[in-house]
């Protein structure tokens, strides 16, 4: 007999996930991994996946994409979100993390897998909790029939001073510049990161240039819990860099056409626009007609050499979670935030 506390709904943004699934382990213990393949696969800085005691609803109608000769990754090819994976040999399957919808859980135990890919630590600066060794590349496949079959480094390359952006399968590549005059041209209806229908964003009348950080030399990143953003990725919590449009281009140099590529657009409500890998499944970017010229950057796609966070060109905001309020795991945030504000006094930062 199936344990109803074990009976889940999920859903992506779209909804063509849309189904319940049986957790096959306790969802109290959240497992992040921060593998170069989680990081560039998923766009995030880290996958999370609850296992599966079963088999899950219509997997083929996801779009497969292959890790390793023994492990796939399922995403709704309509919306981007990340859904399924599959372990070849051992037959397990997982679901992200961040799809469950409607029954509240709440994360008591975190447990953070292959941070010394990250160099910097990556999100585990920021989100508190037990670090975890193993052999295998990536958390998926911790298995002792799973053969290591992927290579967790992927060379970095990009412009001196700049970054480069690069998804798992190399299908979207763009770089993005430093700050430079171009980077003060665009404006923003509101004064910060929240979006214009929220109840606390108010008109930004002095114009201010919020994404410039540190005098004008960085660029402002954060974190993010919305619903949306949840249900596109399929992980809870979303890292989006702000970067201006005329500093993301592409490996020439020339401006980035958004739409090239591998790269899809997914119009989750009108005026607002996602972009996602179309063979991979990473989530690229957001921006929308309110603020077109101010774009969200997915920060997993970075390559720096100091580190995931990319600190050499990213500040991060550490004085809130965004839409915190709107997180189904609220546990898992407070987390976050408390972490965000420890990571900030550690460092010396003052939030304002």
């Amino acid at each position: 007999m199936q344990n109803d506390e074990m009976i889940h709904r999920i859903s992506c943004l779209c909804g063509k996930a849309m189904q319940e699934v049986v957790l096959g382990a306790d969802p109290a213990i959240l497992n992040l991994c921060h593998c170069t393949a989680c990081r560039t696969i998923t766009g995030q800085l880290y996958a999370s996946y609850y296992i599966l005691r079963t088999r899950p609803l219509n997997i083929d109608r996801f779009c497969e994409y292959r890790q390793s000769t023994g492990t796939s990754r399922y995403f709704c090819i309509t919306c981007g979100a990340h859904v399924f994976a599959h372990l070849k040999h051992t037959g397990q399957y997982f679901v992200a993390a961040g799809l469950i919808v409607g029954k509240s859980h709440q994360t008591k135990t975190i447990q953070h897998w292959r941070a010394s890919d990250t160099q910097d630590g990556g999100l585990t600066s920021f989100l508190p909790g037990e670090s975890k060794e193993t052999e295998s590349p990536c958390w998926l496949e911790v298995s002792p029939n799973h053969p290591p079959s992927y290579s967790a480094k992927i060379p970095r390359a990009g412009k001196k001073h700049g970054l480069r952006a690069r998804c798992h399968c190399g299908g979207v590549v763009f770089d993005i510049t430093v700050p430079d005059s171009t980077s003060i041209t665009p404006s923003s209806p509101w004064p910060d990161l929240l979006v214009p229908y929220y109840n606390s964003s108010s008109e930004n009348a002095r114009d201010v240039k919020w994404w410039l950080r540190n005098r004008d030399s960085r660029y402002l990143a954060g974190t993010c819990a919305c619903r949306s953003c949840r249900l596109a990725s399929g992980f809870p919590i979303q890292t989006w860099a702000f970067i201006p449009k005329p500093n993301i281009v592409n490996t020439k140099g020339d401006p980035l056409v958004f739409t090239e590529s591998t790269m899809q657009r997914y119009e989750s409500s009108p005026g607002i626009y996602r972009e996602f890998c179309n063979r991979c499944g990473a989530t690229v970017f957001w921006h929308c007609k309110e603020r077109p010229l101010v774009i969200d950057v997915s920060v997993g796609l970075l390559q720096s050499s100091r580190g995931t966070r990319a600190e050499e060109l990213l500040e991060w905001h550490t004085g809130r979670v965004s839409f915190a309020e709107m997180a189904v795991d609220q546990q898992l945030i407070q987390r976050l935030g408390s972490g965000l504000k420890g990571w900030s006094e550690k460092q010396g930062i003052c939030e304002k």
